[in-house]
């Protein structure tokens, strides 16, 4: 196999995360969420209790688009808002009973879509490609 040039190699990385992303989203088909707001989630139960501020933070998104996908979630009752003992100003919040139900709903589709790009792959082409991306997906300090 020939090495790619870096932009070649930068389209094809970019096409697999746009099939991933594709096969996540139709395996939540059927579940009440979209993806922005199955990550949501994933982000809230990852920093519980959370603040919006940093849900929004994490979703890589303005604190207002965080809010309207919060306040789906909350009207949802999968999500729950409770003062910031620390701050009356602010909130917390955290997943409900039915939220982290949800979340491990979210989770099985997210396999199952994974599993439909990724499952022909075999062990060692699953490590070696484990092995290659590890170092571009974080974080970079300086950034």
């Amino acid at each position: 196999m020939s090495i790619p040039a870096t932009s070649e190699l930068a389209d094809l990385i970019l096409r697999a995360a746009r099939r991933l992303r594709a096969a996540h989203a139709a395996a939540l088909d059927g579940l009440p969420v979209n993806p922005h707001q199955a990550h949501a989630l994933r982000a809230i139960a990852r920093l519980e209790p959370a603040r919006p501020s940093q849900v929004a933070g994490r979703l890589r998104v303005a604190r207002g688009s965080a809010t309207e996908v919060i306040d789906t979630l909350e009207a949802g009752g999968w999500v729950a808002r409770t003062p910031d003992p620390s701050d009356g100003r602010a909130t917390l919040l955290s997943l409900t009973p039915s939220g982290r139900d949800l979340l491990a709903r979210v989770a099985q589709a997210r396999d199952r879509g994974a599993e439909g790009v990724l499952g022909g792959l075999s062990p060692q082409e699953r490590a070696t490609l484990t092995e290659a991306l590890t170092p571009l997906a974080t974080p970079d300090p300086q950034a």
